[in-house]
């Protein structure tokens, strides 16, 4: 019979460096992902209202100069008097909310012409209450619904921020 094939395995220094370099690699990892866990459930604790942090070790500690929920929740809050990582923690706690119209919404207003011939019986002194110029014959511009007219390209910037009408603050789409 013959003797089955044997091979020889070579294993040099330098794959026992590759793997302890690997292992001691995977070990700092492991370490590091502890400390962000114990450090994200403190906060997460601080947050929801036990104000009793743990230090998961000595060179990191997480202390907070104020819990963002608390903050949020009181009714003088002075924002001139807050830094800036306040104001971020104000802002990750309330969120952002569009105050003013969707572009859809603003296309459904059609613009028109101003039609201002040479005996006009408009007076002369109509203007735009946003950029407070006066309309001039031809220029787009939209009515709103509660009969107010402007530029289109000012409405449409103000509709923008704001859903009311600059003059009688009446919702527009409401």
């Amino acid at each position: 019979m013959a003797a089955p094939n044997t091979y020889a395995v070579h294993v040099s220094s330098e794959t026992h460096k590759i793997e302890a370099w690997c292992q001691s690699d995977e070990a700092l990892a492991r370490q590091l992902q502890d400390e962000e866990d114990s450090r994200d459930a403190a906060a997460m604790r601080e947050f929801a209202g036990n104000v009793s942090l743990e230090t998961s070790a000595a060179a990191v500690e997480y202390i907070p100069a104020n819990n963002a929920a608390q903050v949020a929740r009181e009714d003088n809050v002075d924002p001139d008097n807050m830094s800036y990582e306040q104001l971020q923690a104000i802002g990750e706690a309330v969120g952002t909310q569009s105050r003013g119209l969707s572009d859809d919404l603003i296309n459904y207003l059609v613009p028109f012409r101003n039609k201002c011939y040479f005996f006009c019986s408009k007076k002369d002194t109509e203007e735009c209450v946003i950029c407070k110029s006066t309309y001039k014959s031809r220029q787009k511009l939209i009515r709103l619904p509660c009969s107010h007219c402007y530029h289109a390209n000012c409405i449409t910037r103000w509709l923008k921020i704001n859903k009311a009408c600059p003059v009688c603050n009446e919702a527009v789409f409401g």
